[in-house]
Formats: C-alpha cells, structure tokens, sequence
C-alpha cells in the first residue's frame, strides 16, 4: 500500500494523536507489542520496518482507546478490513507483536 504525501503525513499526525489521547508512552506501547520505542517511532513516522506493523500498532491504539473510553482521532488511510489487503500478512498482524 502506498500512500501519497498527503496521506502519509495524515497518517503520522493520527497516530502522533491517537498516542497522545491515550496517555501511553512509546516505551509502554513498545513493551505491549514485543519490540522497542524507537521501533515504534520508527513506525509511526512512516518508516515502518514491515507494512504490517503499522497495522499492528493501529489495532493496539483503537483497541486501547475503546476499552479506556477514549474517542480516537479516525485513521484516514489505514482503514477497512486488513484481511482484504493482498499485500499484508493478517496472521502477523493478528498475533499483534512486532518482532
């Protein structure tokens, strides 16, 4: 998945927000997902190591959001069903750990 210029930084700000609401710091967010801060900074500045962890680190944010109440910023280019993306591997995605 490619995304234009735009949506990539649209994409760095939703998660830049979507961290900032739930009050996590990458070191936290990096210990739940089995990998470092600067893997996950990495990622979120859309230089992610794999496509799919973009996505794992997308499904943590809503997840965590939903059960803490918190409204989450939308996501406006990672959305829909991953399963239905031919280039990403749904069962890394789904075991939600970067390695």
């Amino acid at each position: 998945m490619s995304l234009t210029a735009e949506q990539t930084v649209a994409t760095r700000n939703e998660f830049k927000e979507n961290i900032a609401r739930s009050g996590l710091s990458l070191t936290q967010i990096a210990t739940q997902l089995g990998t470092t801060a600067d893997v996950i900074a990495e990622s979120i500045d859309m230089h992610p190591r794999r496509i799919d962890d973009n996505w794992i680190i997308r499904n943590f944010l809503l997840q965590y959001l939903n059960e803490h109440n918190i409204e989450p910023v939308p996501f406006t280019a990672l959305t829909g069903d991953y399963h239905r993306y031919w280039f990403l591997n749904s069962d890394v995605i789904e075991r939600g750990i970067i390695d």
